[in-house]
């Protein structure tokens, strides 16, 4: 009961109500010494006597005890940015037991909860069992689903399930949980912006489509890359993929809007082109990687630009996503260059002197030198 404030809170109520202690030990039937010991934060009355003195002060017993189950964003964002850092820079299992603690106090927030499964995913492989964590992940995420009645917080949960799934390595479950089929996208936006331009809010209109376009034009982009690998035997729909793709991404400037979309790309196409054996080729995405690189700004954070201006302001204004980059910004350049390096399909260039070239700027623009 540490992080209730009940002896304040007691304390300021009564004053208010300008009654003294004996007459509000007499009200709930102990003694005034009893009383002037909760206000002073030396003990606590009776479980029993809290609906009471709940009713007597006319608050809740959440209020009276001055318990928040709930975090605001501000807090959830802080915790998540604090813990991110500390998971970064100390061990995982240490930091773990202060997230179990948050989590045993905050296990009703369910935006809470979804966060600390978010930070889980992007910090488990530091933990000697990363097993477990993924697990602890799912534990989460089956909560949110079952206890938030909460529409757009049970599918982010489901979606994260599905992806820790793909992490364990059971695609039946990922079929079982989403279904094997893509469905159709009805266009709801549209209809949305449409609504609100009839009652003349033509500003957010604009919102509306532009979040769906930008949404819409990364959905684009992420699902050609993924298609990249399963048409290496298909050589003119693989190149005419990556044509387009490249013509999408520079169109938009996704690699300022969304950096990591640009990045996956490009070394996806890399891989791709050496899985055909196209050296050459590969090299020239894996530069176009690197100059992404080269380009960043720490801390990353999503914004909008001149053309997507509406999305910056979308963002702030969404409970759930975060500006700030999930991870510490040192993981984050550390996995920007181990992307490469420890690439399978790119073990035969670990050779090449263009490759090392690449590499060695790679990690200057980085910074890395003296941390890799």
């Amino acid at each position: 009961m540490q992080n209730f404030q009940f002896a304040q809170i007691f304390t300021e109520r009564r004053k208010e109500l300008q009654v003294t202690q004996e007459q509000i030990a007499h009200y709930v039937g102990v003694s005034r010494a009893a009383v002037s010991k909760w206000e002073k934060g030396l003990s606590y009355p009776d479980i029993t006597l809290l609906p009471k003195l709940a009713t007597y002060f006319n608050v809740s017993i959440d209020l009276l005890l001055g318990y928040e189950p709930q975090m605001t964003k501000e807090r959830i964002m802080s915790t998540y940015a604090t813990f991110a850092i500390r998971l970064g820079n100390e061990p995982f299992e240490q930091v773990d037991q202060q997230i179990d603690e948050m989590l045993a106090e905050y296990y009703s927030c369910f935006p809470f909860l979804l966060k600390i499964a978010q930070l889980y995913m992007n910090y488990y492989p530091k933990s000697t069992n990363p097993d477990q964590i993924l697990e602890k992940c799912l534990t989460l995420c089956e909560r949110i689903k079952t206890q938030s009645h909460h529409y757009q917080l049970s599918n982010e949960a489901k979606i994260l399930e599905a992806y820790i799934y793909i992490m364990q390595g059971k695609p039946e479950q990922v079929l079982e949980l989403l279904g094997e089929e893509a469905v159709v996208q009805y266009g709801s936006e549209q209809l949305i912006a449409t609504a609100h331009t009839m009652l003349g809010a033509q500003h957010k209109a604009k919102e509306v489509l532009q979040v769906s376009m930008y949404q819409q034009t990364v959905g684009l982009i992420s699902n050609a890359t993924e298609t990249l690998l399963l048409e290496i035997d298909h050589s003119a729909y693989f190149e005419e993929t990556i044509k387009r793709t490249q013509q999408l991404l520079d169109t938009f400037q996704i690699a300022n809007l969304n950096p990591n979309i640009a990045l996956v790309f490009y070394i996806k196409a890399a891989g791709g082109y050496m899985m055909k054996d196209q050296t050459e080729q590969a090299l020239q995405m894996i530069e176009r990687y690197t100059k992404v690189c080269s380009t960043l700004k720490f801390p990353l954070e999503l914004t909008g630009d001149s053309y997507f201006y509406k999305l910056g302001q979308w963002i702030d204004q969404q409970e759930r996503i975060d500006k700030q980059a999930p991870r510490d910004n040192l993981s984050i350049k550390k996995d920007l260059v181990a992307s490469v390096t420890n690439y399978p399909l790119f073990s035969a260039l670990q050779d090449n002197a263009q490759f090392k070239i690449i590499m060695t700027n790679l990690q200057n623009h980085l910074q890395l030198e003296e941390e890799l």
